[in-house]
């Protein structure tokens, strides 16, 4: 979890609700692991292990279990990704998020309502099936949304790329160290969520499946808490990051295009919006400039010239809200500023100051 689309206000919480979710994986991976015959909820590469080792040794119902739970987890990504782009067309990222979280919730109250209220022994081998289908698709909903959390999302049940991104960033001498809690906390997180609920299953099995719904609950409080500091959000659809700045910032010295010239009689009769962002020495500052109508609707987005220049085009005279957002966050940094900002029939230049003078 590297980067949010705009200055993430209680950055801690949301980096709770994605620990908490870690868990929750954990937890419920520990129920269908004992529930019905050794398969995983969330972990796709075990279950695809074991679906090649039970087709390898003909055992053919380990490799259906297997199937089962695949089938279970790739069904929760299609609806989890569903109900993030239609919730994105009208919401922000994080409401978004928080909607595709209540769904989990009400599958996972649901197959436990179901679980533990058939008894007919008849029915023992389906009510499983129902609990194994279910947990995935609620992991694959849970994994879906945190698609949305961080430039590359943020794994909560599936962590070999955490380990590798993690411990590689440990000993990477050409980049600059920095220190990352999130990561450790997560892969430390499913362990003890693991063993805890193995316990829980050991001494009180009708408990084991509460364990996770609990987690999840939790998780979505934090969520709620977290998009009601941001406001909910200011644009509306997925979050854009700030580029990496090793990688994706223009370079004063490679780039050589020539600045936009501001036209003072625009053709289409709506004039554009141009400045320089500054730090507070006048100098150029990084920056992303996006530039938001009054419904709360991105209507433009650049990133500034090595001088700190920005050309938007508006599709409509009105007010908009210009928000620029450094590309270097954290520490000692500038915050982002939100100014409003009037286009009409003319060009308007704007100059943003990011940072006190100096």
């Amino acid at each position: 979890m590297t980067g949010f689309d705009h200055p993430e206000r209680r950055p801690g919480l949301l980096s709770a609700v994605t620990i908490v979710l870690t868990a929750a994986a954990g937890a419920i991976d520990v129920v269908t692991f004992f529930a019905f015959n050794e398969v995983f909820a969330s972990t796709m590469t075990g279950n695809l292990v074991l679906l090649g080792l039970g087709i390898g040794q003909g055992d053919w119902y380990q490799a259906l279990d297997n199937v089962v739970a695949i089938t279970g987890y790739c069904s929760g990504l299609v609806v989890g990704t569903l109900v993030c782009g239609i919730a994105m067309r009208r919401l922000p990222w994080r409401n978004a998020v928080g909607v595709a979280l209540t769904v989990e919730l009400a599958l996972l109250i649901a197959v436990g309502v179901f679980f533990y209220s058939v008894d007919d022994e008849a029915l023992a081998q389906p009510r499983v099936v129902v609990l194994v289908l279910g947990a995935g698709l609620a992991m694959g909903i849970q994994a879906a949304a945190m698609r949305y959390v961080g430039p590359a999302g943020t794994p909560t049940s599936f962590l070999s790329g955490t380990v590798t991104n993690w411990v590689s960033s440990l000993v990477e001498l050409h980049q600059p160290f920095r220190w990352n809690w999130n990561s450790p906390l997560r892969i430390a997180i499913i362990v003890v969520a693991a063993g805890g609920n193995a316990v829980v299953a050991r001494v009180e099995p009708d408990f084991a499946f509460v364990v996770p719904v609990l987690l999840v609950a939790l998780a979505i409080g934090l969520m709620a808490i977290v998009t009601r500091a941001n406001h909910g959000g200011l644009v509306a659809g997925e979050p854009e990051f700030a580029p990496d700045p090793q990688t994706e910032v223009p370079d004063a010295e490679a780039t050589v295009e020539e600045h936009h010239v501001v036209d003072e009689a625009p053709a289409d009769g709506i004039g554009r919006l141009t400045g320089r962002v500054v730090d507070g020495a006048g100098g150029p500052s990084p920056a992303a400039v996006t530039l938001v109508d009054m419904a709360g609707e991105q209507v433009a987005r650049v990133h500034t010239e090595p001088d700190g220049r920005y050309d938007l085009r508006p599709p409509e005279a009105g007010e908009f809200v210009l928000i620029c957002t450094p590309h270097r966050m954290g520490g000692d940094a500038a915050r982002p500023r939100a100014v409003v900002v009037t286009v009409g029939g003319e060009s308007v230049e704007h100059d943003v100051v990011l940072g006190a003078p100096a």
